[in-house]
């Protein structure tokens, strides 16, 4: 009889041992089943296109400048006089010269206001020493008086110079340029005259 009772009996942790490997590979063939989420992929950002429409604001320019990085002080506006062409004019600070936008009604206002020169001409006397016109703005950098001969940009005036002809070229393209430095622009340069006219003060900023 003992004989039969070892034959009969099984240990007790043979069951819980074969219910805990099923639970294991379940769990595993449920894991294998599910597929790996996907890397999501970022959202492309668009670029915003810097470029300027036509008519163009002289105020939207002066904003472009400063998302550019350039210290732009504005000083005063003022519109312009009937039967000109200009709308307003912006003065304002930049590298320790006067800064002047034009904004012209129309790009045929502001073509009718400039004069072609030869490549290489300096501004002249009662000019200033830069101008630079794309679309309907005029731009004028430095002081300038009507008997007086352009000062020349020093050092750190032309490297401002530079910044400040890489930002409007992408505003106002194709840019045209004078002054009495060189200029790279996309365009050939050219002379810009809206008339004689004195420097504009320069006043405390609002």
């Amino acid at each position: 009889m003992a004989d039969n009772a070892r034959r009969g009996s099984r240990p007790r942790f043979v069951v819980p041992v074969i219910f805990a490997l099923a639970v294991i590979l379940a769990a595993a063939c449920s894991e294998a089943a599910v597929s790996p989420s996907p890397t999501p992929v970022p959202t492309p950002v668009p670029t915003v296109d810097p470029h300027l429409g036509d008519p163009a604001s002289a105020q939207a320019v002066i904003n472009g400048l400063g998302r550019e990085g350039l210290r732009i002080v504005t000083n005063t506006a003022e519109v312009g006089a009937a039967g000109t062409g200009v709308i307003t004019r912006i003065n304002a600070t930049y590298g320790g010269w006067p800064l002047q936008l034009v904004e012209y009604r129309t790009t045929a206002d502001l073509a009718m206001a400039a004069a072609a020169w030869e490549s290489g001409q300096r501004p002249g006397k009662g000019e200033p020493p830069v101008a630079l016109a794309g679309v309907n703005i005029l731009v004028r950098w430095g002081p300038w008086e009507r008997d007086s001969k352009p000062p020349q940009p020093d050092e750190r005036q032309t490297a401002a110079l530079e910044a400040l002809v890489a930002a409007l070229d992408r505003m106002l393209s194709p840019l045209q340029a004078r002054s009495n430095v060189p200029v790279q622009t996309v365009s050939v340069p050219v002379a810009i005259e809206d008339g004689p006219s004195a420097a504009p003060e320069a006043t405390s900023a609002p």
